[in-house]
């Protein structure tokens, strides 16, 4: 049932939105914990790695589900929108190895040393931010044009 604001189920849309902003706190806590008096190391360990990517994992998914509420109900998707969630999902994918690059031994000062966000990664981060934001993009419901009748 449609609420006088034309959200489907507008206590579902406030619950997702809800999270999305926790996902957003526990993104920048996890990124950048000297904001909330939580820096303890110069350097970016498991713990905080992990904090952020359930972060960006709530938001991302939220972010899907709030764009789904906004869909008409019984609407299918399109090739476009198909694909947008795709790329979404891809770019935390490269979003999860970029930041955890040093943590598993792919990045350019791998473990014992101490991990270090460089400039590869934090290039990687952009770009994997860049594709989820297109896939936000692709997947978000547009109006359909009517189509005329033939004959």
């Amino acid at each position: 049932m449609a609420s006088p604001t034309g959200l489907r189920r507008p206590r579902w849309f406030l619950l997702f939105l809800l999270i999305d902003f926790a996902g957003l706190f526990l993104f920048l806590m996890g990124f950048q914990p000297g904001l909330f008096g939580l820096d303890r190391s110069p350097v970016m360990g498991y713990l905080q790695a992990i904090v952020f990517l359930i972060g960006l994992a709530l938001i991302v998914v939220c972010t899907y589900a709030l764009q789904t509420l906004l869909r008409p109900s019984g609407q299918l998707l399109t090739i476009r929108e198909d694909i947008g969630v795709r790329l979404s999902a891809t770019g935390y994918v490269l979003f999860a190895v970029s930041t955890t690059a040093d943590l598993i031994g792919l990045g350019s000062h791998p473990l014992p040393g101490a991990p270090y966000l460089g400039v590869l990664q934090s290039t990687g981060l952009l770009i994997s931010t860049a594709v989820i934001l297109i896939g936000f993009v692709l997947y978000h419901p547009r109006k359909i044009k009517p189509v005329p009748p033939a004959g």
